[in-house]
């Protein structure tokens, strides 16, 4: 092809961050802010040099000998400067002028859904030239995610190719204009020289002059890897951060065509182009009519003489791919010529860039992330630079912030036009062998897998160890929803074999399993999944792995794995004994346990969530379980799907032979659960704690020391917090649960320093998350105790308890597991523990001689209290109401039937009997209602609960539910000041108290505040059964899928009210609450979008 160089290229000077004025006339250097300034320069400076080569693929070509397969057209930035003009004049009559609005003024945005290709940069240039905001949508992208950015933006007219258009919906052509666009040769200047006449100029839309920081611009989205992509809202100076993303020196002349193989709709893809517009690099666009894969990458390099290339990590493991050996190394060769190779969009696999850096390839190392734009300069890499690693631009001001108990560090930058920072949700390791900002991505800290235990996976690692092996092509894990992880391998190897494959899969996840959490291992060889060959691995336009597609293409693969897991035994060798249930769980807890669970060293009794088992685990125990039973149960059947709520139900090695052998005895008839066994197993459970109490002697008084529990919680770390800066209190003796490894036999025991470290971790990480800062004096006042040393049946433990009953004048017991699958008789060491507590505070009453008796508050739960009203209406209470009393409930019917309020409510019986028949001990019952996060500190609402759960799928469906009742949220740290003061109050309280907020707010005006907020457009309420349809269907509630359906409505919506009349006397802090601020709950958001919770870009809209 011919030279692209006809004149030396001058370059404009301007910059990518500061706001320029635009002055009326001809355009100066520095006042150059945005696109069509730039495209106006280079037209007066630069007007004969080639801003582009736009290739065709050469229909007359047919393979033939000396036929070339492209065709060219070469555009300079005087013919760019014409296409951009006439393209608007064009957009202002058939567009603008076809809409009834002869005027330009605030315009609605215009999408652009077209091939990639200098058609769609002039159509782009040509809407910010008029000042309407330009809405970038993929052409890969499918009808549903199309109209998806349609609505949230608001856009009206959609600008289609005759292709893309074909692809549309009719939702899409019913909700929106479709105009088709003009091939871009229509507008080249085929006659005519010299710098553009002012009377090709389009109308202008003069508020463009005055606002170039306006965030409705450019609209461009992500790339929808997890669900449907989201619109990004920017600046018409952000594009200016493309042309600056470079570090040639000024002298230097660019003078070679840079191919890129990115799609202009997404961030990457305008970095070619904006290069070629501030330092001459003219830039090659692909076939708009093709993706580009390897053998039309290499071919237009080869074609154009390209002497760079711009690409993403699949086509480059493509390249490697090849299976012809002398193909390959003929391509090597050709990229070895480049100046350099950038490769962005996705991590590049090591091997791979090994190969190429030992092929003497000059390989740079890309980064951008849309909302800021690109971060990682483009330049000719020498031997300084290290292309394991991102060079990280120093023209944005760009920062590198350490993550908390961490090596590792985030990206914050300072989008154009947006008024506060940004946080990169990629966790980066810095490269401390060079002077400059260098990082190596690890990975993303949202890039998460929701088990259906409500566990998160960050399957990186993992992922990356899979990636590494030669044979693997590609690993990608799965399990949202399902109870633990499956993986689909795309082997290297078209034609690999896929039992031999499992088995090297399952090798190496034998080598990986023990170096992961255990909730993110891969226990079953029937979860490695082969990939079909006719099924491919969806990727973004970056190369990036889109998550939801994996689960929808692969969907019956998915459900045949899991399926086949659940069936999964122990192969014919293992037969559990009928006559001796107990030895074959002992060793079916000891194939599945951790180092914290063994089978061979646990008592009958003892608990195995106490023990320490997980949710993984109890699904592996259930699986093998029911595996065994099979085998003894002759009729097939007969015999249940045993399930992990198996064991949930009977959690020791007695309870659950018991339960086995039942099973085996009647065939596999399961307990029905009915509400009379529900009744009596929890009226069982009190009268066993009642009748354990022993009355001691006459109580004395003393001064305040606080022994708590649940200091690591929430609202525990809240507690302390207030506790620790208070005079009157002398020492907070916190029992924290130590959950460092245990082993068996001597070494089991942990050194005195290795315990409080472990607890002094938990409890300084519990502080931290609820934004509380102990000076020194304050963390005097605190003792932390492992809370085993008072739980145990031995001489220490009693050591340990005389000692505690001689300085303890108050207890605060907030500790409670919040786990909605456990069942109540798996809390019985909770109950346990409670009972514990009462005999000590019995024998602190008696040793130190009080006169006032030692007050011990336990933290109980509106859940406790659900049915009142049903069940005060059926026992013709004269208490009758909606409105729960502060006193106690006899009937257990009137808890929610799970294990966690169960067994709180035995908790309030047995407190009940204690205030009444043993002297020396004041019990009081708080009931807690929902709690917020803090108002005070900077602290984070607690994101595994349930109304967080809630806003972040409402955010996902685009809708909150219609809920009539009222909230009466209180803050956390507001709460924990209230119990406080109770807990400390002087002379004698009531046995039952209410905590929650008194003033309540209508859920429709705190659903409304935060649709606003996130910008959901209307109707952002949906009826509560549609609702619940919805975000069931798309998964957002997994692990919480059966609390919303079967008691969210009524305990979050307001049809239970605590009264508060005896719990405001005593608290000035909750007779003085109020109802939560606007700009609070706002606050709410804000803090979750920082963590990642809530989507980035979902508060970026900008209001009209």
């Amino acid at each position: 092809m011919g030279s692209y160089y006809r004149t030396r290229f001058r370059r404009p000077t301007f910059s990518p961050r500061l706001p320029g004025v635009l002055a009326t006339g001809e355009i100066l250097e520095s006042e150059i802010s945005s696109l069509p300034d730039l495209i106006q320069f280079n037209a007066r400076e630069n007007p004969h040099h080639v801003f582009a080569l736009q290739s065709e693929l050469n229909d007359n070509s047919h393979g033939g000998v000396g036929q070339e397969p492209y065709e060219v057209s070469e555009i300079t930035f005087e013919q760019l400067h014409r296409m951009v003009h006439r393209c608007a004049r064009w957009i202002r009559k058939a567009v603008v002028s076809a809409d009834g609005d002869s005027e330009l003024g605030e315009q609605k945005p215009i999408a652009l859904y077209v091939e990639s290709g200098v058609g769609l940069f002039v159509h782009l240039a040509a809407l910010l030239y008029l000042d309407i905001p330009a809405l970038l949508i993929s052409a890969r992208l499918s009808s549903p995610s199309v109209l998806h950015l349609l609505e949230k933006t608001g856009t009206k007219t959609i600008l289609v190719s005759q292709r893309t258009g074909l692809s549309l919906s009719q939702d899409v052509h019913d909700f929106t204009r479709v105009v088709n666009v003009q091939p871009y040769s229509t507008f080249i200047a085929l006659s005519g020289s010299g710098y553009i006449d002012e009377t090709e100029e389009a109308p202008r839309n003069e508020s463009q002059i005055q606002d170039k920081g306006s965030r409705n611009a450019l609209i461009l989205h992500s790339s929808g890897t997890t669900g449907l992509p989201k619109p990004i809202f920017l600046t018409h100076r952000y594009i200016l951060g493309y042309a600056a993303c470079h570090e040639f020196p000024s002298e230097e002349e660019i003078a070679w065509v840079n191919l890129s193989t990115l799609p202009l709709y997404h961030g990457f893809g305008l970095l070619a182009p904006c290069l070629s517009l501030s330092i001459g690099m003219t830039v090659c666009f692909p076939p708009p009519s093709i993706i580009p894969a390897t053998n039309s990458t290499l071919d237009l390099i080869r074609v154009f003489n390209c002497r760079s290339l711009m690409t993403v990590p699949s086509i480059v493991d493509d390249i490697l791919s090849l299976a012809d050996e002398s193909e390959r190394s003929k391509a090597l060769r050709l990229l070895a010529t480049l100046e350099f190779l950038a490769v962005g969009g996705g991590a590049l696999k090591t091997e791979q860039g090994v190969v190429l850096a030992e092929n003497q390839v000059k390989l740079l190392n890309h980064y951008g992330v849309t909302e800021i734009g690109a971060v990682a300069p483009i330049f000719c890499p020498r031997s300084d630079y290290d292309w394991r690693y991102l060079r990280l631009r120093t023209d944005l001001g760009l920062e590198l912030r350490p993550i908390p108990d961490s090596e590792h560090f985030r990206l914050i930058g300072y989008p154009i036009g947006w008024e506060k920072h940004f946080e990169v949700q990629d966790e980066l390791e810095r490269n401390q062998a060079s002077s400059r900002m260098e990082v190596r991505i690890l990975g993303r800290t949202d890039d998460v897998i929701v088990l259906k235990t409500g566990e998160k996976v960050q399957p990186r690692q993992l992922e990356d160890a899979l990636n590494a092996d030669a044979r693997i092509r590609t690993a990608v894990c799965v399990g949202s929803g399902f109870f633990e992880l499956a993986v689909i391998i795309d082997p290297a190897s078209p034609d690999a074999d896929e039992e031999a494959m499992k088995d090297h899969v399952w090798k190496l996840l034998s080598a990986i399993n023990p170096s992961v959490d255990h909730h993110a291992r891969i226990m079953s060889r029937k979860a490695i999944i082969i990939k079909p060959s006719g099924k491919p691995i969806p990727r973004s336009d970056k190369g990036s792995i889109m998550r939801q597609g994996i689960h929808d293409i692969f969907k019956r693969e998915i459900d045949d794995a899991y399926t086949a897991m659940e069936l999964d035994s122990l192969g014919e060798s293992f037969v559990l004994d009928p006559t001796n249930l107990e030895a074959g769980i002992r060793y079916l807890i000891a194939t599945v346990a951790s180092n914290r669970l063994n089978g061979e060293s646990m008592s009958v009794d003892d608990d195995f969530f106490e023990s320490g088992m997980d949710s993984l685990q109890t699904v592996r125990f259930a699986r093998l379980l029911s595996s065994g039973l099979r085998k003894l149960i002759t009729d097939e059947k007969g015999m249940p799907q045993i399930s992990a709520d198996l064991i949930y139900r009977n959690p020791s090695i007695k309870s659950l032979a018991a339960e086995s052998a039942r099973l085996v005895n009647l065939g596999g008839e399961a307990k029905t659960g009915r509400q009379a066994d529900r009744t009596a197993e929890m009226r069982n459970l009190a009268d066993e704690f009642i009748a354990g109490t022993v009355p001691q002697g006459a109580p004395t008084q003393t001064r305040h020391t606080v022994l708590m529990t649940g200091s690591t919680g929430n609202l525990g770390a809240h507690a302390l917090g207030r506790l620790a800066r208070m005079g009157s209190i002398e020492k907070i003796i916190c029992l924290i649960r130590n959950l460092g490894p245990v082993t068996n036999g001597s070494s089991a025991v942990s050194s005195v320093e290795q315990v409080q470290s472990i607890l002094l971790s938990r409890q300084r990480g519990a502080l931290e998350a609820a934004g509380i800062r102990l000076e020194p004096k304050e963390w005097a006042k605190v003792e932390l105790l492992d809370l085993a040393c008072i739980t145990g049946e031995n001489e220490a433990s009693k050591v340990r308890l005389s000692d505690l009953a001689h300085r303890v004048t108050r207890i605060l017991h907030l500790a409670w597991p919040m786990d909605f699958h456990r069942r109540l008789e798996s809390f019985r060491p909770h109950i346990k523990l409670l009972q514990t507590l009462v005999g000590l505070a019995q024998q602190a009453s008696t040793v130190r001689d009080a006169e006032d008796p030692i007050r011990l508050l336990f933290s109980s739960s509106i859940a406790v209290v659900r049915y009142y009203a049903e069940i005060a209406e059926k026992n013709k209470s004269e208490h009758f109401g909606t409105t729960v009393p502060e006193f106690a409930v006899q009937d257990p019917l009137v808890a929610v039937p799970m294990g966690y309020a169960e067994a709180k409510w035995v908790c309030e019986i047995y407190l009940d009997h204690v205030a009444k028949h043993v002297p020396g001990v004041e019990p009081v019952v708080v009931r807690v209602g929902q709690l917020s996060g803090p108002e005070g500190t900077p602290g984070t609402w607690k994101t595994d609960e349930h109304m967080p759960t809630l806003i972040q799928a409402s955010q996902k469906i685009g809708a909150f539910p219609d809920l009539e009742g009222a909230a009466s949220w209180m803050p956390v740290d507001r709460a924990a000041h209230a119990l406080n003061e109770i807990l400390l109050s002087e002379g004698a309280t009531d046995s039952f108290l209410h905590l929650e907020n008194p003033v309540r707010q209508p859920l429709r005006d705190v659903f409304t505040i935060m649709a606003h907020e996130l910008r959901l457009s209307r109707p952002f309420v949906i009826p509560f059964d549609q609702w619940l349809e919805r975000v069931t269907k798309s998964g957002e509630i997994r692990s919480l899928e059966s609390f919303f359906k079967d008691h969210f409505h009524e305990l979050a919506g307001g049809a239970v009210t605590l009264d508060t009349v005896k719990g405001r006397a005593m608290s000035k802090c909750l007779k003085g609450s109020g109802a939560l601020e606007k700009e609070l709950i706002i606050e709410y958001l804000q803090r979750w979008r920082h963590e990642g919770f809530l989507e980035q870009g979902a508060l970026t809209v900008p209001a009209k």
